[in-house]
């Protein structure tokens, strides 16, 4: 059973940290072996491990600095970068849109247009029907009345001749078109 007494209260006012114990404690064996065995050259030798491990640790923490300190002014540059890029981005959504909204303004003008346009092409494509149609009539009639005329003129013609001895001129050409009588 654990008692309160065994831990040692620690007051607001005291500062503490968390340190694994292993590397301590191989640290601390050594110091011993090193004061048991009274040897001035071990010592020596430790130390200077200790001190090479304090500048070697000392050398990590400047360059992690100058890291640190180097990727702060790249990242600066970067945000500015980042903001300009934004910038040209938003412009150009801006740019697309409106060229959308141009389109969807083309596309309904050209559906209304189509909406006015297709019945008026319609009633011309009729009305040209109709006028075709009206005009192979008044062919055909024409044709008819052309037959007529001539039968009716070579027959009026040959009751002119009958009847009259003179030829007209007219008719003198119709009978030999290059001058001879």
């Amino acid at each position: 059973m654990v008692r309160k007494d065994d831990y040692e209260q620690i007051s607001d006012d005291e500062d503490y940290e968390v340190v694994p114990l292993t590397p301590l404690r191989r640290l601390e064996k050594r110091i011993t072996s090193m004061e048991s065995s009274k040897s001035f050259t071990n010592m020596e030798r430790m130390m200077d491990k200790i001190l090479d491990m304090v500048e070697l640790n000392q050398r990590i923490v400047d360059e992690m600095v100058k890291a640190n300190t180097s990727l702060r002014g790249d990242l600066a540059t970067l945000i500015g970068k980042i903001d300009s890029l934004q910038g040209k981005l938003t412009s150009f959504i801006d740019i697309v849109e409106e060229a959308g909204k141009e389109d969807v303004d083309e596309s309904e003008a050209v559906s209304a247009l189509r909406g006015m346009v297709v019945p008026l092409v319609k009633s011309i494509t009729d009305a040209n029907d109709k006028l075709l149609k009206s005009n192979e009539s008044i062919s055909e009639n024409l044709s008819t009345i052309d037959k007529r005329l001539k039968r009716s003129g070579s027959a009026s013609t040959q009751s002119a001749q009958a009847a009259s001895p003179f030829q007209t001129q007219q008719q003198t050409a119709q009978q030999n078109p290059y001058g001879g009588v």
